[in-house]
This record gives structure tokens, sequence and C-alpha cells, in this order.
């Protein structure tokens, strides 16, 4: 499925999530100063976590699973995605979008992680804007020039999550809204085409996996 693919997007999400973190001086204010620590400890976390050896491909994908629905906004990040079509799904298609978007997700990039390992994240200041902390890091290759990444990172409910990866100036959100509205027009525009659509995806990849 075409309207799926991930591009650069992917590449670097996967990699961002597994290299060690250097921390630098933080912005003077509590928001942003927690922001910050927790993109670097939760780098730290991915790489005991994930970037080990000897566990199999379930096991890493219980243990991603785990991080992301503890680090992302997930359920919040899925209905804005899904847009104006958000308000059109039943009850029963938001249930089962949301799942089948948490699914996608961990599919999509537990598998990515493995391949970054030779790459460290330099975290060079946190701004914020209204709800939201902007922590501006960037990737120091061996070769190559930096890649630019920023984190958004929200706070409520008593902790910090994550809701867009900005990778060169493209919005990991904005793209998969893009991709996803795309689906939906080409299956006419029902949530019910978006749903047929990421179930197929999502047995693609686990087979690829085994």
């Amino acid at each position: 499925m075409k309207n799926f693919h991930r591009g650069a997007i992917a590449a670097l999400f996967g990699l961002a999530l597994s290299i060690i973190v250097p921390i630098s001086q933080a912005k003077a204010d509590g928001f942003t100063d927690g922001a910050q620590k927790f993109i670097g400890a939760l780098v730290i976390r991915a790489e005991s976590s994930l970037l080990v050896e000897g566990i199999s491909i379930s096991e890493r994908q219980v243990r991603f699973r785990k991080l992301m629905m503890e680090s992302f906004d997930l359920s919040g990040v899925g209905k804005w995605v899904l847009g104006r079509y958000w308000r059109r799904a039943s009850g029963i298609e938001r249930k089962l979008y949301l799942k089948l978007f948490e699914d996608f997700i961990i599919a999509t990039y537990t598998k990515r992680f493995k391949a970054y390992t030779n790459s460290k994240l330099q975290i060079n200041a946190t701004t914020s804007r209204r709800s939201s902390a902007f922590v501006n890091t960037q990737i120091n290759r061996k070769s190559g020039k930096p890649i630019r990444i920023v984190w958004r990172v929200n706070y409520s409910d008593g902790r910090y999550q994550i809701i867009d990866i900005v990778v060169e100036g493209v919005s990991w959100i904005q793209t998969q809204r893009s991709e996803f509205v795309s689906v939906i027009r080409n299956r006419g525009g029902k949530v019910s085409g978006l749903i047929d659509a990421l179930s197929k995806k999502i047995a693609d990849l686990k087979s690829s996996a085994s």
C-alpha cells in the first residue's frame, strides 16, 4: 500500500530513539527543563531495553509497546491524525482504529532499532510555546551533515508525553495525517477503508518480521 511509505521519517524515528544522549544545559524553567530531561531519559531507556542481544522479535515488540505507551500520547495523536474523519467515525470504528493505530506504530518501528547504534543525539536547547515544549536536538553522524530533530512534548495528567517529532522541518504527525486521509479518500471517504488498509498492512509487517 504505497500511501503507507515511511520515507526518511521512519528511519530517523528509529534512529532518534536508539542512541546515547549527551544532555546540554537546560533552559531555566521547570517545564522546559523537565521536557529536556524527559527526552534524555527516554533515549537511555530505549537503548537499555531495546538495543540488547538475545531477545526475540516478540519480546522486543512488548518492550517497545511499553516504552511507547509510557512516552507518547498515542491516543491523542491517533485522533488528531484522523482529522475531521474522527468526528464521522462511529464509536466502534473509533475504538478499532485507535487499537490498529497503536499496533501499526509498534509493528512499523520495532525492528528499526537494531540498525542504528553508531550515532549520537545532541540536545541543543529547549523552548516552549503555549502548552508544548520543543526539545531541539541534532544527530551527529560520522559521515554527513548533522540531522535536526525537534521533539514536541506536552505535560498532562502529571507526566510528559511526546506528541510529534519534526525531522529536518518535516512533522511526523502531519505526514501521517496526509497519508491516512489519502487512504480514506481513495476508499470512498470512509474510515472503514482505512481500518481495512491498516489491518492488511499490520499483517504484512508481522509476516515480514517472522
